[in-house]
């Protein structure tokens, strides 16, 4: 999924939802892509504790371990890919996009079905959805459209420019989840039966974790 972003970026057509308020906050401030992503997960950690209160699981807790491994991975694989060229060529820009978008859907194939512990902004969707009983999608979709409006709001306020929102932000936002169908059909039995998981027994999409670029 890191490796995903770091296309996406790559790409300069537009970063996921998801990742469109880390992205902007990392040009604002001059720090890694990384970095924002580790304190705006950890931002919406306590998020997620000031919704739920009384109901905060502790295991939650896990979440801080997930925020710093994303973020890591995410610089890290920005500096696995900094060999490929910057270019204004439309063509391989595009590559870049559908290789971001293939990236983040196999890795959501792999991280849904483990149902371990979700990442913090799947975290806080699932707790809007639950304290509010709204439906999780329907959850999901406001929260990505919020933060393409903050990221949007923060760009034009101190950057003097929309960084990092545009057509590919759209294209990820659709293909991610069409991928990600076309990779569960491929690939999730397989998967299952590594896990040592029955296929009646897998969490469907939506209980447990959500998929955080869809």
């Amino acid at each position: 999924m890191a490796l995903g972003v770091s296309f996406s970026v790559k790409s300069n057509l537009g970063v996921s939802p998801v990742t469109s308020v880390p992205f902007v906050l990392s040009r604002i401030f001059s720090v890694t892509l990384g970095t924002t992503t580790i304190y705006y997960y950890l931002f919406c950690m306590a998020l997620q504790a000031v919704i739920l209160r009384r109901e905060y699981r502790i295991i939650n807790l896990l979440q801080i371990l997930a925020s710093f491994a994303f973020g890591l991975f995410t610089d890290a694989t920005t500096w696995m890919i900094s060999f490929l060229p910057v270019t204004d060529n439309y063509l391989v820009r595009f590559v870049y996009l559908a290789a971001g978008i293939c990236c983040v859907a196999f890795g959501i194939l792999l991280y849904l079905n483990t149902a371990l512990v979700a990442l913090p902004t799947d975290g806080t969707v699932q707790a809007i959805a639950y304290k509010g009983r709204f439906k999780l999608h329907k959850v999901k979709i406001a929260y990505d459209c919020v933060s393409t409006a903050i990221a949007i709001a923060l760009s034009l306020a101190i950057l003097g420019t929309i960084d990092g929102i545009g057509v590919g932000t759209v294209i990820a936002a659709v293909g991610v989840g069409r991928m990600l169908g076309v990779f569960s059909k491929l690939l999730k039995d397989r998967l299952l039966r590594f896990l040592g998981i029955q296929a009646d027994t897998a969490p469907p999409p939506g209980d447990g974790v959500s998929p955080s670029e869809t």
